[in-house]
């Protein structure tokens, strides 16, 4: 049974399609990767199986159940984790209290999400910055922070919206670290968004290609990356050559 099954999700806001007849399976244990152009719909396809939006039409199926339509917190209590674009952390939460957030997802008691919590701050290397705020970190610790948070709920199915915008050449690479290390020594499911093309072909099993709301590639990266609709549509004429 594959762990997430979209059918036919159509999306509108008003007159405006932003997800337009869109199916996929998701196997478990896979890394598949999601690319098009700012206004896709990529990010809108994630806020939909993560209950964020109602879908217009379609049928989510998540680890062999229904979740279309289920609210945001009926989803993540069914095992999906999400990250955003932009990390919006509690002014008044320091590192380690934002993971146990995260945490709160699966346990009760305070003093086991907090273990929990020094669990997963170890896996990212963020142990010495536990006590921080992380409004005051800077952009490449935040998306630890993030990872971290979403990671501490336990998913089954983890959902990675462009941790790698914004980062140096050194912080992608760290980042993919992480990544390899969550897909591949933890074993979540991931799906991620991203513009950096060199993490996308790296550690992707798999791509998926929007634009206008609609699919328009999928298979492996390599293959796609060679899909005239993809060059023409998003990777330009000059990253195919390459």
């Amino acid at each position: 049974m594959s762990l997430l099954e979209v059918y036919n999700l159509t999306k509108y806001f008003g007159g405006l399609c932003a997800n337009d007849d869109i199916s996929f399976t998701l196997e478990r244990g896979e890394l598949l990767g999601l690319i098009g152009p700012n206004g896709a719909g990529k990010s809108t396809l994630f806020n939909c199986i993560c209950g964020y939006h109602p879908v217009t039409s379609g049928r989510i199926i998540f680890d062999g159940e229904d979740i279309t339509n289920l609210r945001a917190f009926e989803v993540a209590r069914r095992g999906l984790a999400r990250t955003f674009q932009v990390y919006v952390a509690s002014g008044d939460l320091n590192v380690e209290e934002n993971v146990m957030v995260g945490a709160f997802m699966r346990i009760r008691s305070r003093s086991k999400a907090r273990s929990r919590a020094t669990e997963i701050l170890k896996e990212f290397r963020l142990e010495p910055l536990a006590g921080s705020l992380v409004s005051e970190l800077p952009v490449a610790a935040q998306k630890r922070v993030a990872m971290a948070t979403a990671l501490a709920s336990q998913p089954k199915l983890l959902l990675l919206d462009e941790v790698a915008a914004g980062l140096n050449p050194t912080e992608v690479d760290e980042i993919m670290g992480i990544i390899r290390h969550v897909h591949g020594d933890m074993g979540v499911t991931i799906i991620l968004i991203e513009h950096v093309m060199e993490l996308v072909m790296r550690l992707s099993q798999r791509v998926i290609v929007l634009d206008s709301g609609r699919k328009i590639a999928e298979g492996a990266p390599e293959v796609v990356a060679r899909d005239p609709a993809v060059i023409k549509a998003y990777l330009g004429e000059r990253y195919a050559a390459a």
